[in-house]
């Protein structure tokens, strides 16, 4: 697992102030000259054997400063107004503490600038990340002084709990159900309804001053501008408060969560394709990613196969909504009716709950492609071809190790 926080630089005089400013506007400027004769290259190794040697005589740069640099070059599509130099300890870089917590950059050879730290909320969570384990090995320069901190820790193989935690999410809300390791729901909830009522209202001001931004209006540029800074701020905000919801939920439950592989989307119109996009699906993923391992929570990706589709009474599988209510959905072989998100995030729990007690004995699990008693253990007499394997796709903090549908 890795992550990143931002220190910000404390007190720095008007002197010392200046050279690495100026040392990240040469990287910057050097960052846009080396990415043109990028276009020329094969491969990195006729990149670095290209530009190496006249480049390190013109800038002087210290050598791992540029090796990230010609890294970053190459794995970029395009050019830059400000980029982040990276800087390797111990070789390159040093922490120390006297008054202060200064971090040490080597930006020249034989010149080094240490840069004392502001004592911050971001600086306290940094140093209690490092009391409890993580390792930060790099630290990275930005363009507006500020020290990026790169953590990292490993993994390790967590129990599974008695429990399971299911989260579907869509266009409208988090659906949340928690089921016992017989099948029993124990809770359901839905979080975050508000994020996608005010959306609603933002979308609605961004399209009236978008039409007048189309006329030229300054005014409604610099407002559109601002409105979108506001919906991301919030967004990521309330993202942030159901995740960590959804991770107490968990652990008063003694569960572990599972949500769906929603990597790739099969286009279905303009109107599925635009309520996909409103879904910050990524955002909520890493969030929860994060929370999970420091909760010490195994977080599951199963497979979206039919989630929204099949029975979680019967195993049949239907049509998915009801054509009269988008909102329910309708078995047409048993007559049940529930709400369509609450199911789709039983139907998750459900399949997590299967591949983790099937996966003891064999490497997959089977699914009725038309009825399976899919809410108890899955039995060979209760298998009616034709039948769909699903391969197990878990792992403890969300790294899927594949699945196949036959």
């Amino acid at each position: 697992m890795k992550r990143a926080i931002l220190l910000q630089i404390d007190g720095i005089t008007a002197k010392k102030g200046r050279i690495p400013r100026d040392f990240s506007l040469k990287a910057t400027s050097e960052f846009n000259r080396l990415w043109k004769d990028r276009d020329f290259c094969n491969t990195f190794i006729d990149f670095h054997r290209k530009t190496f040697a006249e480049s390190k005589k013109r800038t002087g740069f210290n050598v791992q400063v540029y090796a990230s640099l010609e890294r970053a070059v190459w794995r970029s599509k395009v050019k830059s107004k400000g980029i982040t130099v990276k800087f390797n300890v111990p070789r390159n870089c040093k922490t120390f503490d006297m008054a202060m917590t200064f971090i040490e950059l080597g930006i020249y050879p034989r010149n080094r600038i240490a840069v004392p730290i502001k004592k911050n909320r971001n600086f306290q969570r940094y140093s209690d990340l490092l009391k409890s384990g993580w390792i930060c090995k790099t630290y990275g320069l930005t363009s507006r002084l500020g020290i990026v901190a790169y953590l990292s820790k490993e993994e390790t193989e967590l129990p599974l709990k008695k429990n399971v935690l299911g989260v579907d999410v869509n266009s409208k809300c988090f659906a949340v159900s928690v089921i016992s390791s017989e099948g029993k729901v124990l809770h359901q909830d839905y979080f975050g309804k508000d994020i996608w009522q005010k959306r609603k209202k933002l979308f609605e001001r961004k399209s009236v001053l978008q039409s007048y931004a189309d006329t030229g209006s300054e005014y409604a540029n610099r407002a559109l501008k601002e409105i979108k800074q506001n919906e991301h701020n919030f967004v990521k905000n309330r993202i942030g408060e159901v995740v960590r919801e959804i991770t107490e939920m968990a652990l008063q439950y003694d569960a572990d969560i599972s949500i769906e592989d929603l990597r790739r989307f099969s286009p279905k119109g303009r109107r599925f394709n635009r309520e996909v996009m409103r879904i910050p699906f990524l955002t909520f993923k890493q969030n929860l990613m994060q929370r999970c391992f420091d909760k010490n929570i195994a977080l599951n990706i199963v497979d979206a196969w039919h989630t929204s589709k099949f029975c979680s009474n019967c195993g049949a599988v239907g049509k998915g909504h009801d054509s009269s209510n988008y909102a329910l959905f309708r078995c047409k072989k048993c007559g049940v009716v529930v709400n369509s998100d609450r199911k789709a995030s039983l139907n998750i729990a459900i399949k997590s709950l299967l591949e983790r007690r099937d996966t003891t004995n064999h490497d997959s699990f089977q699914i009725s492609n038309r009825r399976v008693p899919v809410n108890r253990h899955i039995r060979p007499d209760a298998v009616v071809e034709p039948i769909v394997a699903v391969r197990h796709v878990s792992s403890a903090y969300g790294k899927p190790t594949g699945f196949s549908l036959g």
